[in-house]
């Protein structure tokens, strides 16, 4: 099931994540799913827009944060070095930092 989900700035657009390793981004609009993120190894557990639209981070129990072009779904970074489960991501309000929250 989904564990968060966060609307982006504009709300044409939501990011959720959950239990099957994935984020989605779905169409606000019409509930088209546009994009599935796939990558992580565990459930996904927290997810958030850039304030800009274009960037998604997700935090996973597989220890470890993505950044997602929001626009294509390619996999831009990997944070890696939590010791245990990401809880909580989050950009900056000017979408120049990201901040995690792991244990």
């Amino acid at each position: 099931g989904i564990i968060c989900c966060k609307f982006s700035k504009d709300g044409r657009r939501v990011v959720t994540a959950s239990d099957d390793n994935t984020a989605k981004i779905w169409d606000t609009l019409t509930g088209t799913l546009l994009l599935t993120l796939s990558g992580h190894t565990d459930w996904v557990r927290a997810c958030d827009f850039s304030p800009d639209g274009t960037r998604v981070i997700t935090g996973s129990i597989d220890h470890t944060a993505r950044v997602w072009n929001a626009g294509n779904g390619t996999l831009l970074l990997v944070l890696e070095g939590h010791t245990s489960d990401v809880n909580a991501c989050a950009f900056s309000p000017n979408g120049e930092r990201i901040v995690t929250a792991s244990g």
